[in-house]
């Protein structure tokens, strides 16, 4: 009787065992595996604290989506994939009919690896992506050139700029004309090699050719000018007492014909107008104060020969044509040459690819203006390059780690001791720059022409920037807003916004109550 029992009992319990294991079986064959998403994802525009990723999903997602987009994690945080417990962005609803999306990325530390996947939630749970990772740029110069970019371009005017860090170019820009279909050439458009006038940048070249000059022959900026002029040049009063160091600083009591301490025309620059101001002379009163004129540094196109060597006649055409060649050469070769920068023809418009200088907004159907050769007037402007070529010579000019063509001594006299240069100090440090302007037409309101400008910024970085475009009215930078004026308040408020963007502070001020000395130069 308990042998029947038992064994109706075992038979029981085999039964039961039986049901349960088809029930469970069954309950897992109708269970879709763990679902994971099919997209192609990938992560751009990569700054020190933020980036876009995008994904692209290849199948439709089963059930409604509730919500959508990117999960992220710091690599040395996580072991595992990471989850919506982690940094994320969200977008609700259904996804698009593209069944593609992009997300911003926020909240990053610099020089940092991540791991990124998207995900998708629905109606019956979460789905992820593939893993990604990637690592945040090491610092917040690609905020700055995208500072740069997203204000210039697609403006109505040409530019171009580059920005250097440690010597080495780290972002560019460009757009706009650099001729239009009016110009006998027709529509070219600018580009980051695309030749400008630089106007009064050229005075920091000068003022570099003649400080490594001057270090080789053991001459002093104190020294005097006068037994380096042409001797054949009459010499008026109180010129005697002019220095080298006068000239480099504009204060050298030169006026101008008109005595108004306002750049005066080109001819003051030419071998005739040199001769002229040095015979008119200067007031002993006027020596010593600040008076911005070009011809002190237009006298350097004389001076420089002259202490290389060149020897005056008392043919004046012979002595001009003699001494432009001579600046000319030491130029390309002592400075622009050796910072690698190689040029036929440093002093005149492209006769295949002139750059035009326009007015802004651009009034249509007018031809630009053409700055021409400034081989007879050259010294304080002048010079031709591209974008790409000037941030070659100006990040090598005055390089941390470069002595080649200046030592350090030689760079402070021209950044701290302003011979050749100018300085601000703002809430983010120093900057030490010079801006050039050419224009032509001022008088009418519309007047054409060039805004350009180096600015060495702290961290060792230097930015170049060119337009050639002038705004109506004053003929300055062609954009203006609360923050910035012109071009080197400009400048400012650039490398500003990215810094104070760091810790979510913002600076209502314009930026060119900062500036040394704010006329345009």
């Amino acid at each position: 009787m308990i042998e029947k029992i038992a064994t109706k009992y075992l038979s029981v319990i085999g039964l039961i065992w039986f049901i349960s294991t088809v029930q469970i079986g069954c309950r897992k064959d109708d269970e879709p595996s763990p679902a994971t998403l099919r997209d192609s994802t990938a992560v751009h525009d990569i700054l020190d604290n933020g980036a876009l990723a995008t994904t692209s999903v290849s199948d439709p997602i089963p059930g409604t989506v509730l919500r959508y987009g990117h999960v992220w994690v710091k690599s040395s945080e996580s072991a595992g994939a990471p989850t919506t417990s982690d940094s994320k962005n969200v977008i609700s609803g259904a996804l698009p009919a593209t069944l593609n999306f992009t997300g911003r990325i926020f909240g990053l530390t610099v020089n940092t690896e991540y791991k990124l996947r998207a995900f998708v939630e629905t109606n019956n749970g979460l789905i992820y992506g593939e893993l990604k990772t990637f690592t945040t740029a090491p610092d917040y110069v690609a905020r700055l050139v995208r500072n740069l970019n997203d204000s210039l371009k697609n403006k109505g005017f040409g530019y171009s700029f580059v920005v250097t860090r440690n010597n080495e170019i780290v972002g560019e820009g460009f757009g706009g004309h650099q001729a239009r279909d009016i110009e006998e050439g027709g529509e070219r458009f600018v580009t980051v090699d695309t030749k400008m006038q630089i106007a009064s940048m050229t005075k920091t070249l000068t003022a570099a050719a003649f400080l490594k000059l001057a270090s080789e022959k053991g001459i002093k900026t104190t020294d005097k000018i006068l037994p380096y002029l042409p001797k054949n040049w009459t010499v008026g009063p109180n010129i005697d007492q002019i220095s080298f160091r006068d000239l480099l600083l504009h204060q050298s009591g030169i006026t101008g014909f008109n005595d108004i301490c306002q750049n005066g025309a080109v001819g003051e620059n030419g071998w005739y107008g040199l001769q002229l101001l040095i015979e008119k002379g200067i007031r002993l009163e006027n020596r010593g104060r600040q008076c911005y004129q070009n011809a002190n540094y237009g006298l350097f196109r004389v001076l420089i020969p002259a202490m290389l060597g060149f020897q005056f006649s008392d043919d004046n055409y012979a002595d001009d044509h003699g001494t432009r060649q001579s600046y000319e050469k030491y130029l390309k070769e002592e400075i622009l040459g050796k910072l690698g920068v190689s040029s036929s023809g440093i002093l005149v418009n492209s006769a295949t690819s002139p750059t035009f200088g326009y007015d802004f907004p651009y009034s249509q159907g007018t031809k630009g203006f053409d700055p021409g050769d400034f081989r007879n007037a050259a010294g304080g402007y002048g010079v031709y390059l591209s974008a790409r070529e000037a941030a070659k010579v100006y990040s090598g000019l005055f390089s941390t780690t470069d002595a080649s063509i200046l030592s350090a001594a030689l760079k402070d006299s021209i950044i701290t001791r302003g011979m050749g240069s100018y300085s601000s100090v703002t809430p983010q440090g120093k900057f030490s720059y010079h801006d050039g302007w050419w224009q032509s037409g001022l008088s009418t309101g519309k007047a054409k022409g060039f805004r350009s400008l180096w600015m060495k910024c702290p961290d060792d970085i230097t930015v170049v920037i060119f337009t050639n475009a002038l705004r109506h009215g004053d003929g300055l930078f062609p954009i203006r807003s609360d923050f910035y004026s012109d071009i080197t308040s400009y400048v400012l408020w650039a490398f500003s916004d990215i810094r104070t963007s760091e810790n979510g502070r913002s600076q209502a001020v314009n930026f060119h109550q900062y500036l040394q000395d704010p006329q345009p130069h």
